[in-house]
């Protein structure tokens, strides 16, 4: 790999953040920030190195000389349609480093569903003194499907508060924790175990609307979804039908087939559903993490060495 310092661009809302904190870190690359399409083309013509959310046309189209794209998130599917483009860039994602907060939000969604919290603040709201005794979490079945990196924060807190864990994944492989992991053939077998069911899976041609009106139907109707990975995984018409015919009884929902979701999805007004706006990973110190990830790997790619969290866009993950 030459010694010349390699040129990152980043391209994002927050790209002088990221700047800065690159530059204070000590980064040993020339940084440039931009915000916008048009100073992506001008900037990414001699880029080495990319840093970003998404994947304009412009990047394809100009970014001749790029090596290495670095996303600032987990999921890569905005450069799922280019993947025959990057066949020669390097991929890497934010892997890991959502693994807390998803773990915390997880267990704070389901004791919300658990207790049907939703309902006790109507109450609240209304002044009106209403009881009514609940089961805890300890003795219920969790399924996760989708049992990367993200999944381990979520397994060690349900177990600790007793709960059984299952699991999907596409190999099948044993997980720790896990009492059972199915593969994605038996998904119809996974899920009438379930008390709650949390998606966590990469959104792939494999996983678009796996979550469907007969997947709904095989879940049980005092069981809880959970939707922390892309709306693209569930039927969203479905979805509602189910959670409005009492064929599940609720739903915590954090993405969406369209974001921000539109306001007059009958969604918002479901008195069985928790809405989120794409934030379960998120967390005050976001960009300092993605950064640290980054800059984790930088001496490796001036060595010319493998990457950690590298991504294989043919199979999206």
């Amino acid at each position: 790999m030459s010694q010349q310092r390699p040129k990152t661009v980043i391209f994002h809302p927050r790209a002088e953040l990221y700047r800065t904190l690159l530059g204070e870190a000590g980064a040993d690359s020339e940084l440039r920030a931009v915000t916008d399409e048009a100073q992506l083309g001008e900037a990414i013509a001699d880029a080495d190195i990319l840093i970003t959310l998404g994947c304009p046309p412009v990047v394809i189209e100009r970014g001749r000389a790029l090596r290495w794209i670095q996303t600032v998130s987990s999921g890569v599917d905005t450069l799922l349609p280019h993947r025959d483009a990057l066949r020669n860039v390097i991929v890497t994602n934010a892997r890991g480093i959502h693994v807390d907060q998803i773990g915390d939000y997880a267990m704070t969604a389901m004791l919300m569903l658990q207790w049907d919290l939703p309902r006790m603040l109507r109450s609240q709201a209304a002044r009106r003194w209403d009881r009514d005794g609940k089961m805890p979490l300890a003795g219920r079945t969790l399924g996760i499907i989708g049992l990367g990196a993200v999944a381990q924060g979520v397994v060690r807190r349900a177990l600790a508060s007793e709960m059984e864990v299952i699991g999907l994944s596409r190999s099948g492989a044993p997980v720790e924790g896990v009492s059972s992991v199915y593969t994605p053939d038996r998904l119809h077998q996974m899920l009438p175990r379930c008390d709650f069911v949390l998606l966590i899976v990469p959104a792939t041609a494999e996983t678009e609307r796996m979550i469907d009106a007969a997947a709904l139907a095989a879940m049980k109707d005092s069981a809880f979804l959970l939707n922390f990975a892309r709306g693209s995984i569930v039927d969203e018409k479905a979805l509602i039908a189910a959670l409005a015919d009492g064929v599940i009884a609720g739903a915590a929902l954090d993405v969406f087939a369209v974001e921000p979701l539109p306001s007059d999805s009958p969604l918002w007004t479901m008195p069985n559903v928790i809405i989120t706006p794409h934030l379960a990973g998120m967390s005050a110190d976001y960009e300092e993490r993605v950064v640290r990830s980054f800059l984790d790997n930088l001496p490796r790619f001036r060595r010319g060495e493998a990457l950690r969290n590298r991504v294989d866009l043919f199979r999206g993950y």
